[in-house]
């Protein structure tokens, strides 16, 4: 007798770019169902001719969010990876791109876990965001895009505790530098960069073997996670020899 792998019914938002795209074709490659969320209309296209059931809708319209979310009728696992990035460029701390990364970043995934919560709960699902090895230590010009993945992982965490209860188990996701059309903006070195396939296989392995942190890859992550726990004088070199131009 063969096992059977139950197909799962999946929620990605930011599915129309980067690592959202990547995860959104390998699943459906594997033959779950996916709902790919997302406003790169070309992207949708293709995904749909994956077999994908995909949904343009702008993340940051709750009412779109929620009304759209109600129309799926099953979601195990929701994967919310929508977000955006722009740095600050100091001495001019300009609070219009800081709202406007944290409202975009912080404003998706709390619309998107509304509309989906119901559904999970009802599934004893998965929740899943992801968040930054960014949040690990400040660095210079990313006090915007670092703030609200900080943010991000201290709600994923939260929920951790306060959706166990009911049943639905939840994973943040701490990827280091991953090669999207977000990072090409990025004129520093990324050590240890990693392809969306590579992503995509960390985050999925993460998910299937029930790990509430979902770090890649460890050569990184561990130790910006040591350095932040060092004295703030070490990790603010570090930042500045990173970012010096």
């Amino acid at each position: 007798m063969t096992d059977t792998v139950k197909k799962l019914h999946i929620v990605i938002t930011g599915a129309t770019s980067g690592i959202g795209y990547q995860l959104a074709k390998d699943y459906l490659q594997e033959g779950h169902y996916v709902y790919a969320v997302g406003r790169d209309k070309d992207a949708l296209s293709e995904l749909q001719d994956l077999g994908a059931e995909t949904i343009e809708l702008d993340l940051m319209d709750r009412e779109q969010v929620l009304t759209a979310f109600d129309k799926i009728r099953e979601i195990d696992l929701a994967i919310l990876g929508a977000g955006m990035c722009e740095y600050l460029e100091m001495p001019n701390f300009d609070s219009a791109v800081f709202m406007k990364v944290l409202s975009v970043n912080i404003g998706t995934l709390s619309h998107a876990i509304e509309g989906v919560l119901p559904k999970l709960i009802t599934a004893k699902g998965r929740l899943v965001g992801i968040g930054s090895a960014s949040a690990y230590v400040p660095f210079a010009r990313a006090e915007a895009y670092g703030s609200s993945k900080a943010a991000i992982h201290y709600l994923m965490k939260t929920l951790q505790i306060s959706l166990a209860p009911q049943g639905v188990a939840v994973s943040l996701v701490v990827p280091g530098f991953v090669e999207t059309p977000m990072t090409r903006q990025n004129d520093f070195a990324m050590p240890f960069l990693q392809t969306p396939k590579q992503a995509s296989h960390a985050i999925r392995d993460g998910i299937a073997s029930g790990h509430e942190v979902i770090e890649f890859p460890k050569k990184l992550t561990l130790p910006l996670k040591v350095l932040g726990t060092l004295p703030d004088m070490v990790w603010q070199q570090v930042s500045a020899t990173i970012n010096k131009k």
